[in-house]
C-alpha cells in the first residue's frame, strides 16, 4: 500500500491527526523554471499553504519538481480557498516518472497539475495575536 504523501514527514510529526482537509488556502505561488540534478530544464512551483489543525494556524511550504498541465481556474483573488487539498500518488499506476503525482483541489477545481515530486520545505505556526 503506498503511503499518503504527509506521512513520516514534519507535517506528520507537528500535526498528528492531519488530514488534507485541514488546508484551507493558498497563501502564495511561485512557478519558475530552473535545472534539475541532471542539468534538465525543468518546471518548478513552491505553493504556501494555510493549514488549520488543533485549534492552530500553520503556514505550509510545499515545492513541487517537473511541474506539467498546470491548470488555474478562477485563481488569483485575494483569497484562493480550497475545499478539498489532495496528492494523489499515481506511482503504482503506470504512469511515467514525470507524472508521479497528481495535485488537486477536488471540491473548488482552481487547481490541478501534475509532477515528478515534492518536498516539504517548512511548516511553521503562527502565533496568536493578543
Amino acid at each position: 500500500m503506498t503511503k499518503e504523501w504527509y506521512e513520516d514527514t514534519i507535517l506528520d510529526k507537528t500535526i498528528p491527526n492531519f488530514k488534507p482537509t485541514n488546508v484551507k488556502f493558498i497563501t502564495d505561488f511561485h512557478y519558475y523554471i530552473d535545472y534539475n540534478s541532471y542539468y534538465e530544464k525543468v518546471s518548478l512551483l513552491e505553493m504556501g499553504f494555510l493549514v488549520e489543525a488543533d485549534n492552530k494556524k500553520f503556514i505550509l511550504k510545499i515545492k513541487f519538481y517537473d511541474v506539467s498541465s498546470l491548470d488555474l481556474i478562477g485563481f488569483g483573488n485575494n483569497y484562493n480557498q480550497l475545499m478539498g487539498f489532495k496528492i494523489n500518488n499515481l506511482s503504482n499506476s503506470g504512469y511515467e516518472k514525470r507524472k508521479k503525482y497528481f495535485v488537486e483541489d477536488y471540491e473548488n477545481k482552481i487547481i490541478k497539475f501534475y509532477c515528478a515530486g515534492l518536498e516539504i520545505l517548512s511548516l511553521v505556526e503562527l502565533k496568536k495575536s493578543n
